[in-house]
């Protein structure tokens, strides 16, 4: 154990001038999440400072009564049993794995805009592109969104009709689909404001001083739903 607490106490260059409270929640961290331990007692972090060549905080029993009370960053102790809160284990591990050169995937919620429920693509790529919209969107990246918000509405837009794919250019592509009465009216009026997604993909790709945000994306979006969830042959 002193080689991976050394080595874990290594991540912060500053460890030794650290602020007491901070060393505490650090080694308790180590205890609970590097060593699967869950908890560690006053006698386990005190092991723990000695291991690394550190000095155990004065007064270390009132510190931990602190953070469970007024510090609120451990839970009531339970036999004498010291736990971390959900949101701080949260906030060390994300800076632990920064040091590290790690990174946790980005989590998605299932009820985003990019989700449609109970449907499946049966274009692949338009699946797959789906997805890494859902993801770029929760990581704020709009330029990409608006790059893939527009490959998706050209290869949906040519499942319409054989008549639509054979136009060229999204532009002619979108103004053919509204000539398909088979869509009907509201949808095709929809439709006509799936130009300004056009333009978003274009700026994106192409405008060396235009920079695609959110609320271009969120623009588009009611009109980018109601075409997936209409034309199924895609």
């Amino acid at each position: 154990m002193k080689q991976r607490i050394n080595e874990f106490i290594d991540l912060f260059p500053a460890f030794h001038r650290l602020d007491a409270i901070q060393q505490i929640l650090y080694m308790i961290y180590f205890h609970a999440v590097e060593e699967s331990r869950e908890t560690a007692n006053q006698a386990e972090i005190e092991t723990l400072f000695r291991l690394a060549g550190v000095a155990v905080p004065k007064n270390l029993g009132q510190k931990l009564g602190y953070l469970c009370g007024r510090g609120a960053k451990l839970l009531p102790p339970s036999k004498g049993e010291y736990e971390l809160r959900r949101e701080v284990k949260r906030e060390i591990g994300e800076e632990v794995r920064s040091m590290r050169g790690e990174f946790a995937p980005v989590v998605v919620d299932d009820g985003g805009p990019f989700e449609f429920k109970e449907r499946t693509f049966t274009d692949k790529k338009v699946a797959a592109l789906l997805d890494e919209l859902r993801r770029c969107y929760a990581m704020q990246c709009w330029n990409a969104c608006g790059l893939l918000m527009r490959i998706i509405i050209e290869r949906t837009a040519d499942t319409v009709d054989p008549a639509v794919k054979a136009k060229s250019g999204l532009k002619d592509k979108l103004n053919k689909c509204r000539e398909i009465t088979a869509l009907g009216k509201s949808v095709r009026e929809s439709i006509e404001h799936l130009h300004s997604a056009k333009i978003i993909g274009d700026i994106a790709a192409h405008d060396s001083k235009i920079l695609v945000d959110e609320p271009d994306i969120n623009l588009a979006l009611p009109h980018f739903r109601v075409l997936l969830k209409t034309v199924t042959t895609v």
